[in-house]
C-alpha cells in the first residue's frame, strides 16, 4: 500500500522575479532523459532518492541531502520512490534577477550538478526561504529578497557560483519565451521577432545546433507538463490544457512518449517497482 508522510502534499509558490518553492510528490520511480534544467535550483529530498547522470558528473542524493543543478545542463534525472512510498523533495528554483543581485559575477558559472550535505545553516536558510515564498505581503518583499540572497552567497561559499554562462544559449532564450505561455501557438515569425532575428536566421542556427522549434516547443511543453504533475494537483485533462493539449488523450500519449511513464504514473504509484523512461529519440535540443 502506498504511504505518504503526515503533511507530505503537492504545491507551488512563486515569490515574483525571486525565487519559486515546489513541494514535488512522485509515487512511481521514473528516468527522465535529456532533460534540460532551465533555471538554476537546489533539490533538497525529502524521500526515495534522486540521481543526475550527465557527460560529467554521476551525482545522486537520498533523504536529507540535497543536489544543486545548474541552468543549462542537459542530463538524466531519476526520481525513485521509496519502498512503498513515494518520491517527494523541495525544489528551490532562482530567478535571473535575484542572481544578478547576489552572485559573483566575475567567478566561473558551475556547469555541473553538485551533490550538497547541508549543515544546520544551511537547513535553515532553506527553512527561512520556504516561509519567504509563502508570504504574500508586499510590504516584506525587499526582506524576502535578502532571505533567497542567504541562499545564493552560501551556495558560493560551497563554491557552487550560480552565474550563467556568459556565451549566447539561443535554445536557453527560446525555451524562456514557451515558458511564459506554453499553451499558445508559437509560429517561427513570433520567436524570431521577439530575438530580433529573422525566421531565415532563426532556422540555420537552429539547425547548426541540431534541432529545431518544433522540437524545442514540444520539449517546453512536456517538461513543464511534468513539473505541474509533479508540483500542483490540477486534473490530468487541466494540465493538457495549460500546456496547449485540448485532447488529454493525445496529451497522454506525447507524455508517455516523451518520459516513458504516464501522467497517472506522476501521481498513482505504477504496478512495477522500477519504471524507466523510454529513449526518447530526437535532436538535443539542449545542446546550445
Amino acid at each position: 500500500m502506498q504511504k505518504f508522510s503526515e503533511g507530505t502534499r503537492r504545491y507551488t509558490r512563486v515569490l515574483p522575479d525571486i525565487a519559486i518553492h515546489c513541494s514535488i510528490l512522485q509515487a512511481s520511480t521514473g528516468r527522465f532523459r535529456h532533460f534540460l534544467i532551465d533555471q538554476p535550483s537546489v533539490i533538497h529530498v525529502k524521500s526515495g532518492r534522486k540521481r543526475i547522470l550527465s557527460k560529467g558528473a554521476d551525482v545522486s542524493a537520498g533523504p536529507g541531502d540535497a543536489i544543486f543543478l545548474p541552468q543549462g545542463l542537459e542530463c538524466t534525472v531519476i526520481n525513485a520512490a521509496e519502498e512503498n512510498g513515494a518520491y517527494h523533495s523541495d525544489a528551490y528554483i532562482f530567478s535571473p534577477a535575484l542572481i544578478s543581485l547576489y552572485a559573483e559575477a566575475a567567478a566561473h558559472p558551475t556547469s555541473e550538478a553538485i551533490r550538497i550535505e547541508p549543515d544546520a545553516g544551511f537547513l535553515d536558510a532553506l527553512e527561512r526561504s520556504r516561509l519567504a515564498i509563502a508570504d504574500e505581503s508586499a510590504t516584506t518583499i525587499g526582506i524576502h529578497r535578502h532571505i533567497l540572497g542567504e541562499l545564493v552567497v552560501r551556495l558560493q561559499a560551497l563554491g557552487i557560483n550560480l552565474t550563467p554562462d556568459p556565451r549566447e544559449n539561443l535554445c536557453l532564450r527560446i525555451r524562456g519565451l514557451v515558458r511564459e505561455e506554453p499553451g499558445r501557438e508559437w509560429p517561427a515569425s513570433t520567436i524570431s521577432a521577439a530575438l530580433g532575428m529573422s525566421e531565415q536566421t532563426l532556422r540555420r542556427k537552429l539547425a547548426l545546433l541540431g534541432t529545431s522549434l518544433t522540437d524545442i516547443i514540444a520539449d517546453v511543453r512536456m517538461t513543464m507538463a511534468l513539473g505541474l504533475l509533479q508540483a500542483t494537483e490540477l486534473p490530468i485533462n487541466r494540465v493538457a490544457l495549460e500546456v496547449g493539449y485540448e485532447s488529454a488523450s493525445k496529451f497522454a500519449a506525447r507524455f508517455r512518449a516523451r518520459f516513458g511513464l504516464s501522467p497517472r504514473d506522476i501521481r498513482v504509484a505504477a504496478e512495477q517497482d522500477e519504471r524507466c523512461g523510454t529513449e526518447f529519440e530526437r535532436s538535443r535540443a539542449a545542446a546550445g
